[in-house]
């Protein structure tokens, strides 16, 4: 999807195809984002786990490094919900953290069980952002909606 957004038209593409196409693929997206952000509103809670808390942070730290580092181009957040806008992703990414850290606080400081839920965690969140903005059918959708399910801390 957002080589669709940003990309030169292909050999023998006009540009008005070209940008036809671009704004096709925009719409998908959005809607995409719009269906998963409403589907995730109606998700049961996040469990009270650290395993939980260490997903739903990193969903939203991808998220936010994505937006931050330039990779999702401003033609596509603009057709995002507000929801998922950089601060907000910063503000709930930061929470998530902070929930995560109270819990190894009170688990006497160590460290590891983050470290190895975010090591063993990390990946297979990183390939479904990655698969999100494929252009794959469902695939925005399915990873606004682990985000908009892990909304509130």
């Amino acid at each position: 999807m957002l080589v669709a957004c940003g990309a030169a038209p292909a050999a023998g593409e006009d540009e008005a195809k070209a940008r036809a196409k671009a704004e096709a693929v925009l719409a998908q997206g959005a809607a995409e984002a719009k269906t998963g952000w409403q589907k995730g509103q109606s998700a049961p809670p996040v469990a009270d786990t650290l395993e939980a808390e260490v997903a739903c942070t990193l969903q939203w730290e991808t998220w936010g490094m994505a937006i931050n580092d330039g990779r999702l181009v401003d033609q596509v957040m603009a057709a995002m919900p507000s929801e998922i806008q950089l601060k907000p992703a910063f503000d709930i990414h930061g929470r998530w953290s902070e929930k995560a850290l109270s819990r190894q606080d009170a688990a006497g400081g160590d460290p590891r069980p983050i470290f190895e839920a975010s090591k063993r965690l990390r990946p297979a969140i990183e390939a479904a952002f990655d698969s999100a903005f494929t252009g794959k059918p469902g695939a925005l959708e399915a990873y606004v909606e682990k985000l908009s399910a892990c909304r509130n801390p």
